[in-house]
């Protein structure tokens, strides 16, 4: 049991949208395509010139991934998600405030008949056109679009937790995401702790909250992405969604109360300026970073993950990466490590740390890519080409009475020592 605390003192996980595909929330392209469908029928969601709206922009996106991709001469393939949508509809709402507006403000002329065509038809809206559609995607299409339909890959996590119910070292875990997929599989035994204590923000700075109440979860679930299940109200308190909320206390612009598509990740307001503090503090103390899911194209999450891998050398810190399409390895790129027979081979791995950088510098995705970190060690990554239900199986089923991930964190250990 002792050799189980250590490592789990020694970890940290970290999932992006791939980790709730087998729950059958959607992908963030997957998202997209459906809000195109959406635009496309008369859905009783979006009005009509809201519908236009979205071709509009949809059409955007489309001509300027196309061209992305053409500039990599065939060297990926890039397809917009909710995310890109989201963020192009708020820089067309605040394109006034964007320098040169002599030249961005009559961008478009039929950007300015549609918001003319808005106004005719919702006299009496608070809501322009563009928060009216982002309120639509975040209030009605989000919740379906994760709906969280079954969690039974978590068993093995679940498992492992009622087998050794006296590790009481809690697994740290930060997402991107919004979903409730953790909190819906562990509802029953109170497992998971997201900074909430009474439905109230009250962060995870403390152990004890008060004499009756205590973060007893064995998993420390750090959302710092916001959740579909957070409401920001009038007085600036956060609280989760319940039904003895009076509506008219909520912060109705943003309900719920999450990050969705800004174009810079960094916040000076909490919970998410903490919770980004505490991700990098974690990053300090953790020696491997299981990244389950996540598709590298957030260059400020990715500064904070490089940074930590190339400035400690001398604590040989690893990031595992677990994703089935990253990039497209052939099997030859491939071979059998670690426990895992899908493990991307040394010499390869130098296509993904190209990678890294073809997206650390490109200016879609950060304002100021310059100071971006552009390179780590090849030495610093362990690609393992698994989805995540077949990952988390592995890492937490027990097999000769030892558990993947216990096996994993060994043999990474060993291969260091081998190298001296």
């Amino acid at each position: 049991m002792k050799e189980i605390k250590d490592i789990i003192k020694d970890i940290m996980l970290f999932t992006g949208a791939g980790f709730s595909k087998p729950a059958e929330c959607k992908m963030s392209m997957e998202m997209l395509k459906d809000l195109e469908n959406l635009s496309n029928d008369g859905n009783g969601i979006f009005t009509q010139t809201e519908r236009k709206t979205i071709k509009f922009i949809l059409s955007c996106l489309n001509y300027h991934a196309q061209w992305r991709s053409l500039e990599t001469d065939g060297k990926y393939f890039y397809q917009p998600n909710i995310e890109e949508f989201a963020m192009l509809l708020r820089r067309i709402q605040n394109r006034e405030n964007l320098l040169p507006y002599p030249v961005t403000g009559n961008w478009s002329d039929k950007i300015m008949q549609l918001e003319q065509e808005f106004r005719s038809e919702n006299k009496n809206s608070e809501l322009d056109l563009y928060d009216s559609i982002e309120s639509k995607i975040k209030t009605i299409c989000y919740p379906k679009w994760l709906n969280v339909n079954s969690t039974d890959f978590l068993k093995p996590m679940s498992e492992f937790f009622g087998t050794n119910p006296g590790i009481d070292t809690k697994l740290e875990w930060f997402t991107l995401n919004n979903d409730l997929v953790l909190e819906e599989h562990f509802k029953n035994d109170n497992s998971v702790y997201t900074g909430f204590v009474s439905q109230k923000w009250v962060g995870f700075d403390k152990t004890i909250i008060d004499e009756d109440t205590y973060n007893a979860g064995r998993i420390n679930y750090y959302k710092f992405h916001g959740s579909i299940d957070w409401l920001r109200m009038n007085d600036g308190t956060v609280r989760k969604n319940n039904q003895n909320i009076d509506e008219a206390e909520i912060d109705a612009k943003t309900n719920p109360f999450l990050i969705f598509g800004h174009g810079t990740k960094l916040y000076t307001i909490d919970p998410f300026f903490s919770l980004l503090k505490i991700f990098h503090d974690k990053l300090h103390e953790r020696r491997y970073f299981f990244v389950i899911g996540y598709s590298f194209f957030d260059p400020h999450v990715n500064n904070l993950l490089f940074n930590e891998l190339m400035t400690n050398p001398e604590q040989d810190k690893k990031m595992v990466i677990v994703n089935p399409n990253l990039l497209n390895f052939n099997d030859s790129d491939l071979e059998s490590k670690y426990g895992f027979d899908r493990v991307l081979k040394k010499e390869s791995t130098i296509q993904l740390i190209d990678f890294f950088e073809d997206v650390q510098k490109n200016n879609f995705y950060s304002d100021m890519p310059e100071f971006n970190i552009m390179r780590i060690s090849t030495e610093s990554v362990v690609y393992i080409k698994y989805n995540a239900e077949d990952f988390i199986s592995k890492m937490f089923a027990e097999s000769d009475g030892q558990y993947g991930f216990i096996e994993l964190i060994n043999k990474l250990k060993e291969e260091v020592k081998n190298q001296f």
